[in-house]
């Protein structure tokens, strides 16, 4: 898959009209972001995310910012499986950089997901705020 296939699915999420829960996944296969696929709700997400890789979402949710419903909010979000090695994350740390930078744009919060466990919506809602304090979901 290119980067313009990846464009063209980030592209649904930039709109005052994206649908909320709107997902796209994107991994790195031989040093190159390629696009897993796209979706809608937090747990098609979850289901989406293996455990033994590294992957970078953007998922839109509409939230109440400032007593405005509503408002879509494009989070990045970075996966790391409960099984990949550490080698396996920081050999994709460098391609996700220009992934983060200049695909998954505009992103208004991000959030570093080591598991499922507290990967709901709510928990979503709240973590990708700067200031929520962490910034982590296990």
């Amino acid at each position: 898959m290119s980067e313009d296939q990846i464009r063209a699915a980030v592209a649904s999420h930039n709109s005052t009209a994206a649908n909320h829960g709107n997902w796209t996944l994107v991994t790195i296969k031989n040093g190159k972001p390629e696009l897993v696929g796209t979706g809608n709700g937090v747990s098609s997400l979850s289901d989406a995310l293996s455990e033994n890789t590294v992957g970078l979402a953007l998922l839109t949710l509409r939230l109440e910012l400032e007593a405005i419903p509503d408002q879509p909010r494009n989070i990045y979000l970075q996966w790391v499986g409960p099984k990949v090695s550490r080698i396996q994350a920081a050999k994709s740390s460098e391609a996700f950089n220009h992934v983060v930078n200049n695909l998954l744009i505009p992103n208004h919060g991000q959030i570093f997901v080591k598991g499922k466990n507290d990967f709901n919506e709510q928990v979503l809602a709240t973590r990708w705020h700067p200031s929520a304090g962490s910034h982590e979901i296990h």
